[in-house]
């Protein structure tokens, strides 16, 4: 394996939510991987692997999603300044009530297999479903024969409890399927860690008295409570658009103590050329021991290489001393002189 194929590290790898933006992408990693698909996955027709195909598809997971019955990822690998998009990851058959389950599946470009994506991937998938989402329960199918991935849910915590005879239509014929679980009694949000291992994203307790920063979409629950604690009403007064902006957002991580949310920080943006630091929240009684810098530290970390990082903020003195301290200026103070321009609705 070539240093430029080597593994990669968790910072390199984020889930973003599938648009139409994407569709050429997926026509050429569709088409790129269909022999090793037609193995694992479903038998696809001729027109899948068009942009026609893929965007019906798409519009169709889309509609999913807002109803809340599912959630279609892209793998994105963030690597020397650009994000490509490198497999697929869903979370499908959202059930509420007293199941509160989804099933996972996911896959990596055959040529970017070995590296570690897929593992990273289906961490940040647990964060999502046990997070914001606020599932009990992961279920995951791998056909009998295909050890890679059961090792991967094996290494995110799952375990492993039935075998199911003709369970899955998969390439020409019926799959027998080893089944895994995943229940959010065994990953606790508190320690950022599954059965498996440490959760993507995590930073160790510090000075600041056991604080943990790491990878998450909070639970909508707490995110509004953290959000009026603040008191950017804008955001609680719509509640599904603030959680469809956390969802949609390129990164987001958490600060807790014991358990409890105590910060946020979230970027949006292309991952390649420009990265936006969109909201820095911290519960005002946590205010002053130095969370906001590590959440700004850890949300910016896989960005390190994009050429813009760029915010918008209150025309507040303690505002502008704080991002000054981490380095950033303000727009007409830049050399060359920058303009900002926005329009608020």
């Amino acid at each position: 394996m070539s240093e430029a194929h080597g593994r990669v590290g968790r910072e390199q790898v984020d889930l973003a939510l599938l648009s139409p933006a994407d569709v050429p992408a997926l026509v050429e990693l569709e088409t790129r991987n269909r022999e090793q698909l037609l193995v694992g996955a479903p038998r696809r027709d001729e027109d899948w692997f068009t942009e026609a195909g893929q965007r019906t598809a798409l519009v169709h997971a889309l509609a999913a999603e807002e109803a809340g019955l599912g959630v279609p990822l892209g793998i994105r690998l963030l690597a020397e300044g650009e994000s490509r998009l490198v497999g697929r990851l869903t979370l499908s058959g959202i059930t509420r009530g007293a199941f509160q389950s989804a099933s996972l599946g996911y896959w990596v470009d055959e040529a970017e297999t070995g590296r570690g994506i897929a593992t990273h991937a289906v961490h940040l998938a647990v964060a999502l479903a046990f997070g914001g989402l606020g599932l009990h329960r992961l279920q995951a199918e791998v056909q009998v024969g295909n050890d890679v991935s059961a090792r991967v849910l094996e290494r995110c915590g799952f375990t492993e409890y039935g075998l199911g005879p003709d369970y899955l239509r998969l390439g020409d014929g019926w799959a027998d399927c080893r089944l895994f679980q995943l229940v959010h009694a065994r990953w606790s949000p508190a320690d950022g860690t599954s059965a498996g291992g440490t959760a993507a994203g995590e930073m160790g307790d510090g000075a600041d008295g056991g604080v943990v920063v790491r990878a998450e979409v909070p639970a909508l629950g707490e995110t509004l409570d953290l959000y009026d604690a603040v008191g950017w009403s804008a955001y609680t007064a719509h509640p599904e658009t603030l959680e469809r902006s956390l969802l949609g957002s390129r990164h987001v991580v958490t600060a807790r103590r014991d358990g409890v949310l105590l910060g946020l920080a979230r970027v949006v943006g292309d991952g390649a050329v420009v990265a936006y630091l969109q909201d820095v929240l911290v519960r005002p009684e946590a205010q002053g021991q130095g969370i906001g810098r590590r959440l700004v530290e850890e949300v910016l970390a896989p960005f390190d290489a994009v050429r813009q990082q760029v915010l918008l903020t209150d025309a507040e003195p303690g505002q502008r001393a704080f991002y000054e301290a981490l380095g950033f200026v303000e727009a007409h103070d830049h050399d060359p002189g920058l303009r900002s321009f926005v329009r608020l609705r």
